[in-house]
């Protein structure tokens, strides 16, 4: 292999994949926004003939994707550093043109890496699967390599009423599953529903998940004592707003049920643990791979353990979200890679197998797993590529 191999040619797709309607939210609680969400599918070849591939939520203008993507096309791989992608057009950062110049203009070296570039994610999925690619070796081992070969994912489900809940319970055990992930809200037929999970799946274990909507302590402590005494909820996640932090503590002095807190802002991450208010957190890589594995070994410093949280993403960032759970000790709390069962179709050629619960850690070099271009195409409501 050449090792001054150069970024060749650049694909990129939006598509939209919807979510099979059975198992998108029930009609009482209206529509599921996820149903209708649109990503960017990257591929990005190198003068070797190695493919990398890249998937997150579609953002930025097109004025962004074409300055973005013009910079990389034709550079060598070597000078591309993963953790940070130095995506930003030169000149187009505050800081670089103050007006009129002025001596107080801070130093760049001090700020960019704080600034975050919309794409990072995506274009650092897609290089790290090629560089993995090239050398041979699975993309866990960028991260010092796996910790296991399969990872605790839950079904996930939206809010549903206690019949449609257990419908999806029994989806989920036909497929493999062995817990569940639950959205919610205070108003929502909260016991109800527990009963009518554990009446079918006595074994399951549960994590609620409110998105903040259970609003304060005062006013949901009693339905969230209730639906701790019906014994299946493993996690109470975000009950509170998460500026109510010593609501979440004195929600841990009361439940037998793990709370946990979903890091959202990542500058949040030191407050969260010195303030006391998780037992395990929820961490996802919406700012990057390398990101995401600082943050979870932050937490395994504090002896927390951690998840990756998912947003109903396709086959290749789930893929790479396998990886990250692989490589990190302390990951070991359920996540919700579920959504590869939740679509029209996940866009790889082969499905990921289920066990006992775990999904089973793709093998082969890079993402381990092989992109199904037809499906893409299908799915596809724009598709542009860049060559050198």
């Amino acid at each position: 292999m050449d090792p001054n191999a150069v970024v060749t040619e650049i694909k990129l797709w939006r598509v939209s994949v919807p979510l099979l309607a059975e198992w998108a939210t029930s009609p009482e609680f209206g529509e599921n926004p996820s149903a209708i969400d649109h990503r960017f599918i990257l591929c990005i070849t190198d003068s070797d003939g190695f493919e990398g591939w890249g998937e997150a939520i579609a953002q930025g203008s097109e004025e962004l994707l074409e300055n973005t993507i013009s910079e990389l096309v034709a550079k060598p791989l070597s000078a591309l550093r993963l953790g940070f992608l130095d995506l930003w057009p030169a000149g187009s950062l505050y800081w670089q043109r103050p007006l009129p110049p002025s001596p107080y203009a801070p130093n760049p070296a001090n700020l960019q890496h704080r600034l975050r570039h919309p794409l990072q994610s995506l274009f650092e999925i897609s290089l790290s699967d090629l560089m993995t690619r090239r050398a041979g070796l699975p993309l866990c081992h960028l991260w010092g390599g796996a910790w296991r070969d399969r990872i605790l994912v839950d079904y996930w489900m939206p809010r549903t009423t206690p019949e449609h809940a257990q419908r999806c319970v029994q989806r989920g055990k036909s497929l493999g599953f062995a817990g569940a992930k639950l959205k919610t809200s205070l108003e929502d037929p909260n016991v109800e529903r527990l009963e009518a999970m554990r009446d079918l799946a006595p074994d399951w274990k549960v994590t609620v998940d409110a998105n903040g909507r259970f609003y304060r302590l005062d006013d949901a402590l009693p339905t969230l004592k209730e639906m701790d005494r019906i014994g299946n909820v493993a996690i109470f996640e975000d009950p509170f707003p998460r500026f109510h932090l010593g609501e979440f503590v004195m929600l841990r002095q009361q439940v037998q049920a793990r709370v946990v807190v979903h890091i959202d802002p990542p500058e949040s991450l030191w407050n969260v643990l010195r303030s006391e208010a998780a037992g395990g957190l929820n961490i996802d890589s919406a700012v990057g791979l390398f990101h995401w594995r600082i943050m979870a070994g932050t937490a395994d410093q504090a002896n927390l353990p951690v998840w990756h949280g998912s947003g109903l993403d396709l086959g290749i960032r789930t893929a790479a979200q396998l990886h990250l759970c692989a490589s990190a000790p302390n990951c070991i709390l359920p996540g919700d890679q579920a959504a590869p069962w939740l679509r029209e179709s996940h866009l790889l050629k082969h499905d990921f197998t289920i066990q006992d619960g775990h999904i089973l850690l793709p093998t082969g070099p890079g993402l381990g797993v092989q992109v199904d271009v037809d499906e893409v195409e299908k799915y596809a409501t724009q598709s542009r590529s860049w060559k050198a």
